[in-house]
Formats: structure tokens, C-alpha cells, sequence
């Protein structure tokens, strides 16, 4: 009697991923609905801090201009832990581009190796420079829209070299390294645009984005021969009704003919 060998079951292709067997085409199944990014994770976060920075701009408005320069201890936390939240982001979204393209300079510091521990120093090697990689991406996407101001902002607008980070960035790390002496980097605008950078790097990625797309409202047109579905842009709602930003641009509605 002949015996067939199976073949090695295939693995998942994700850096961080070695043993799963294929849910698809290249990842396994938690790898393939994005993990933290695509069940919504890294978002709740996100609401927890647009939720206190809410109640901040009830008693300070951000639709005069003056009160943007405004600081405070509340807004330096405002700050911290919404970059704190970017930085998570990048690194589970750059593990899935070093996956996918080995070729770039994320994945050749992942595995640089740690001449202490001999071991590979995986994303602890990361920098925000690293993340420069996304921000043609980024910037393919739609502006921020701030519902309280009436207008759109471009949070990573002014981020233009891989050495040269955006202004609310900058104000993160003086606030963490400088401590008391750049509390008027605690301000305002800085957590605005801090919080819509977070917002917007939801609605940019792929994964993310497939779970914002419950949130959205749609509209149903009713013609003689079709029906039309509309969805609304992505918004960042407390609840359906109030939003505090929404992604701002034709690109953000579609239309499915049924």
C-alpha cells in the first residue's frame, strides 16, 4: 500500500505569526480580520479620550480661535495618550506592511539584532521616522472634518520629512521630556489635531476602516428600476447622532446599485 504525504500545512505570512494555519489567501484568521485594528480595539481607545476631550471643549470651545492657545494639565494628558495610541497604531499596522513587503527599512530594524540579548529588537527598534512610510497613504485620504469648527484640518499635512515631525508631535515629545518647562505645548490645538491624527489613521487603514463601516448612516433612494444605497462618511460618534469628527470629502460616500 502507497502512502500519499500531505503537505506542510501553510502559515500565516504575518511577522508575528509563524504556526497558524491559512484562514485566505495569506494570513490566518485573526491576522486576516487586521487583530487589534479590525475587531475595534485600538478605536474604543480612541473614544475614551475623544469622550474627555468633549467634556473639556463644553466649558472651552474650539470654534474661537483665541481659545486654541489655551493649556492645561487636562489637555497635556489629552496629548500624551492620544500619541501614545499613534504610536500603537503604526507599530501593528507596520508589522502587517513588513509582511507584506520585507523590502522596506521597518522590517530590517524589526530583526536587527540586540547586541545585549542576541535577540532580534522587533519594533522596541521603531522610531515615528519609521512611520513616514504611510504618509503618501495617509494624505490620499480625506481631510478631518471638526464638526464644532465648521472645518476640515490636515493633522499630518506638516510632517514632511522622515527627520521633520509633525507640529502636535513635537509638542508630545516636549511635553514628556520637558516636563513643567513646555506646559504651553499642553494646549488646544495640539490635542485637536493629536486626537484627529488618531481619528484619521482609523479611517486610512484597511482594517480599521472595515470596522468603522458599521458605524456609518446610510441612505436608501428608491428609483423605478434600482435602488441606491448611500453611505455617509466615516464620523467618530459617541453615539450616531453626535460626532466630533467625520472623514470630509466625496471620496468618503458610495453608492452600492442594487
Amino acid at each position: 500500500m502507497a502512502f500519499i504525504q500531505e503537505e506542510a500545512p501553510e502559515v500565516c505570512i504575518h511577522i508575528e505569526c509563524e504556526n497558524e494555519k491559512l484562514r485566505g489567501w495569506k494570513y490566518c484568521k485573526a491576522h486576516d480580520e487586521g487583530v487589534v485594528l479590525g475587531r475595534g480595539d485600538t478605536y474604543d481607545q480612541y473614544q475614551i479620550i475623544e469622550a474627555d476631550f468633549i467634556e473639556f471643549i463644553k466649558i472651552v470651545p474650539i470654534d474661537d480661535e483665541n481659545h486654541l492657545k489655551v493649556h492645561s494639565p487636562f489637555l497635556r494628558d489629552i496629548i500624551i495618550r492620544s500619541c501614545v495610541q499613534i504610536e500603537i497604531f503604526f507599530k501593528e499596522w507596520s508589522k502587517y506592511e513588513c509582511s507584506e513587503a520585507p523590502d522596506i527599512s521597518l522590517y530590517s530594524k524589526y530583526h536587527e539584532i540586540d547586541k545585549r540579548s542576541g535577540q532580534p529588537k522587533r519594533e522596541r527598534n521603531w522610531n515615528f521616522g519609521d512611520y513616514f512610510y504611510f504618509k503618501e497613504h495617509i494624505l490620499s485620504y480625506p481631510e478631518v472634518y471638526v464638526r464644532p469648527m465648521s472645518m476640515s484640518i490636515k493633522p499630518f499635512l506638516t510632517w514632511e520629512s522622515v527627520k521633520e515631525q509633525p507640529f502636535w508631535w513635537k509638542a508630545y515629545n516636549a511635553i514628556k521630556h520637558n516636563g513643567l518647562s513646555s506646559k504651553k505645548d499642553a494646549n488646544l490645538k495640539n490635542a485637536l489635531y493629536s486626537l484627529a491624527a488618531l481619528f484619521k489613521l482609523h479611517y486610512v487603514n484597511q482594517y480599521s476602516r472595515d470596522f468603522l463601516d458599521g458605524y456609518r448612516n446610510t441612505t436608501i433612494s428608491s428609483f423605478i428600476k434600482e435602488v441606491r444605497i448611500k453611505f455617509h462618511p466615516i464620523s467618530s460618534p459617541i453615539d450616531t447622532k453626535r460626532y466630533l469628527f467625520r472623514e470630509n470629502s466625496i471620496r468618503g460616500d458610495k453608492e452600492i446599485k442594487l
